[in-house]
């Protein structure tokens, strides 16, 4: 008698036991901390490239003992600018999502970058003669043409970090960015 419910449980054990243990459960899978804080600092960072790739345009006259150190400021500005586009991309990419503080810091940080960046490439459009005259003309709008796949990747990238409203947001200055960079890239291009 005893036996009896003993026998009754066996099928129901070894069924159970010949399971994959894999497929009774999923894993679990941390999720990725916001970088919002960080991505920020390389946004006040990106800035400060900004202002010294401007300053570098600005400085550059293309006179014949100038030309080689000029280049060289307007080069590494340039690379710098580029660096902490991609930097700053890259961790969006690996942050969780933003919280709306988060977000509302990283979008409206962004959003005062447009001015600066926009001057910057009026000042390399105002300086299309001079880098004509030393023949590096195919040198800046290849950066130009990087930096704007660059700054697009980054906003992209954000677009997905942040929250919803704050998104839109991002999405209004995007194009502003944009139509910058096609007319200095036209200017270039001609």
């Amino acid at each position: 008698m005893l036996l009896l419910p003993l026998l009754t449980t066996l099928p129901f054990l070894s069924l159970s036991s010949a399971l994959p243990t894999s497929s009774l459960s999923s894993p679990i899978l941390p999720r990725a901390a916001s970088l919002g804080a960080e991505v920020r600092s390389q946004i006040d960072v990106l800035n400060a490239s900004v202002i010294e790739l401007t300053a570098a345009v600005n400085a550059y006259d293309g006179s014949l003992l100038g030309v080689i150190p000029q280049s060289l400021a307007v080069i590494s500005a340039t690379a710098k600018v580029d660096g902490t586009t991609v930097k700053t991309a890259w961790l969006t990419q690996l942050s969780g999502n933003f919280t709306v503080d988060e977000s509302q810091s990283v979008v409206t940080t962004l959003a005062t970058l447009i001015t600066p960046i926009r001057g910057s490439l009026e000042a390399l459009g105002g300086k299309y003669d001079v880098f004509k005259k030393t023949l590096q003309v195919p040198v800046v709008l290849l950066s130009l043409k990087t930096l704007k796949k660059h700054t697009a990747d980054l906003v992209e990238a954000l677009g997905e970090k942040v929250t919803p409203d704050w998104a839109a947001i991002l999405a209004f200055g995007a194009p502003l960015l944009d139509a910058s960079f096609d007319e200095a890239i036209a200017i270039y291009s001609a």
